[in-house]
């Protein structure tokens, strides 16, 4: 089921929306009402792509209220954070910051965080890395490690229980 299915019958939710255009603004941010649907931030979206994550139908989606619908889509648990849509954004209204704040509405309202975003942070708090350091396979079909490549070594924390503290102070912290 998509976003657009699901906003057929949605009613708007004017205070989740001013709540959210509060906290755009409190980041120095322009409220999402400036957007005028060039569809710049989709155009270079990484995830878009690949996911069909379309940030400026999200924008959309937020002037018209519907926020119920956007938190409990699983759409926004697909940006790859790659800040294009901040860039490319003629108006400078940053769907990335709209994203951000839907999906701490969404984990505050009890909703199930994807099982790929809590792999992550297991494998933070236990390797202090997002994912293990990989070998990688040559055309010739050999496996090279990153030492072999000239590049150097990843750093990890040196202190980890000092690490893992800071860590969870992040991730439960309420915004």
């Amino acid at each position: 089921m998509t976003i657009v299915d699901l906003t057929s019958m949605g009613e708007p939710q004017t205070e989740q929306q001013r709540e959210i255009n509060a906290r755009l603004v409190s980041l120095q941010n322009e409220i999402s009402s400036y957007c005028y649907q060039c569809a710049k931030c989709t155009s270079g979206c990484e995830a878009h792509k690949l996911l069909e994550l379309e940030p400026h139908k999200i924008v959309a989606l937020l002037k018209r209220g519907l926020i119920n619908e956007l938190v409990n889509s699983d759409i926004i648990w697909t940006c790859m954070t790659c800040m294009k849509c901040r860039e490319r954004c003629p108006q400078r209204v940053a769907p990335i910051e709209i994203l951000f704040a839907l999906k701490n509405m969404a984990v505050a309202s009890g909703k199930q965080i994807p099982g790929k975003y809590t792999a992550m942070l297991q494998s933070i708090l236990s390797l202090g890395l997002i994912q293990d350091i990989q070998q990688i396979t040559t055309r010739m079909n050999t496996t090279v490690k990153r030492d072999e490549l000239g590049l150097p070594p990843l750093s990890k924390p040196t202190d980890a229980q000092k690490f893992q503290a800071a860590v969870m102070k992040i991730a439960t912290e309420k915004v």
